[in-house]
């Protein structure tokens, strides 16, 4: 006898299909999206993960407690009157590539692990290399941190750069700018009350003028991730001056590196005048605002770095320019460097700058920095005595140092000048 299909049964049959339905989806969605912070946590459990965590960590963790505030050494300084200590004239700590574990090629992205051993190691200065992605599509031109080789391609180990497509939500600038705050300001920290110094290394811009909405809303994603900074950006100091805008980089440099202990100062490459023309931006969606000194060049141009913007008081260029400079210009040039906060990049971002390109640039010209890159072995020369071995600051030669002219205070003059405040003076007779 034929089997009756009743309406419960049609219901259940139904309710079957829709929940086979709903838990393909979930498993889907899972694999594909959420999915991936299970998958691609898998890398950690690499050998090479491994490797890259105990290197950073024997390397930088047993002399994180031996690390100082420049206040210290300054205290104990003979050699550099308060007069010259001016923050350009202080050679500075970086690391490029901050939160990459390395190796170079196909090495392991994890800002948390990244940043912490970079501020064991002292540092103080920041590079971040922006850019975006052209085949992320949803945001389009949206930026985040690269590690690129010569060609441009991605060296980053693909399992730990997930998701490849930034956005406000899964961030790489905004979450390496909170383990800055975190870490690099913490009581765990040395030398916590150092200045922090971002450079934003900007390799590309999105197609369109300075000042078109596709590039202004780039700068500003960029902007809106320097949050973490929001309460030790400098704008307004006390008899310091007005940063913000870039107002007054010349005075920013000249003003005592411990006027800013505790404080967050943001150099970078690009032309962001176009906020100033647009004003639609809020201050804290405005990365011309936060800027307080913009990075030109003079020779070797990198990223989307300019060199017609006027008074340049930051540079930003190749280390090899200045291995070439003649002989005839060599001390003009070690002159200008005195007003100019400069940070020179090897030409092959895969490279770090050798021990002997470093030597050259920073001994005779006075660059004020030169990126560590600190899972290469090749830059373990930045660490020692000689170098920033206990401080993420040390002062410069007193001869590659600016030294503000003396205040000269008028003689009185003569009373023989003396014009009766133009009055003509009556005749007398003499005796």
């Amino acid at each position: 006898m034929p089997t009756r299909i009743t309406h419960t049964h049609l219901l259940l049959c139904l309710g079957t299909f829709v929940l086979l339905i709903v838990t393909v989806f979930i498993v889907y969605y899972m694999k594909t999206n959420e999915g991936f912070a299970t998958d691609t946590l898998a890398y950690k459990t690499e050998d090479g993960y491994k490797a890259q965590v105990k290197l950073l960590t024997d390397t930088y963790g047993p002399t994180a407690t031996a690390k100082r505030p420049v206040t210290d050494l300054l205290a104990n300084e003979t050699t550099m009157p308060e007069s010259q200590q001016n923050f350009i004239n202080f050679y500075a700590l970086a690391c490029r590539y901050p939160g990459y574990l390395g190796p170079m090629i196909n090495g392991y992205y994890d800002p948390d692990i990244g940043i912490q051993h970079a501020v064991n190691a002292g540092c103080r200065t920041f590079v971040l290399d922006i850019d975006y992605l052209d085949d992320c599509k949803e945001p389009a031109y949206f930026p985040r941190l690269v590690v690129r080789d010569t060609q441009g391609k991605l060296l980053i180990n693909y399992n730990s750069n997930q998701p490849l497509c930034n956005s406000t939500e899964n961030n790489t600038i905004k979450t390496v700018c909170e383990k800055i705050n975190f870490y690099a300001f913490a009581d765990s920290c040395q030398n916590k009350t150092d200045p922090v110094v971002i450079v934003l290394y900007f390799l590309r811009q999105p197609p369109g003028s300075y000042k078109s909405k596709t590039v202004l809303d780039y700068y500003s994603n960029v902007a809106k991730s320097l949050s973490p900074f929001q309460d030790r950006f400098i704008t307004n100091e006390l008899d310091g001056g007005t940063f913000y805008r870039q107002k007054q980089e010349s005075r920013l440099l000249i003003n005592k590196i411990s006027d800013y202990n505790g404080k967050v100062l943001v150099f970078s490459n690009a032309n962001t005048t176009g906020f100033r023309e647009t004003k639609t931006y809020s201050p804290e969606e405005d990365l011309d605002f936060m800027v307080h000194l913009r990075l030109s060049y003079t020779q070797t141009k990198m990223g989307v770095t300019e060199n017609d913007s006027g008074s340049a008081f930051g540079i930003l260029q190749t280390a090899e320019d200045f291995t070439i400079v003649p002989a005839g210009q060599q001390g003009d040039v070690m002159e200008s460097t005195k007003l100019r906060w400069t940070v020179c990049l090897s030409k092959d971002p895969a490279q770090p700058v050798s021990q002997a390109n470093y030597k050259a640039i920073t001994e005779k010209f006075g660059v004020n920095c030169v990126p560590t890159v600190l899972f290469d072995p090749a830059s373990s020369f930045m660490f020692t005595d000689k170098t920033f071995k206990t401080y993420g600051f040390i002062p410069k030669p007193e001869p590659l140092r600016y030294v503000k002219p003396p205040i000269v205070i008028a003689a009185e003059p003569n009373p023989s000048m003396n014009a009766n405040q133009g009055k003509i003076r009556a005749p007398t007779i003499g005796n």
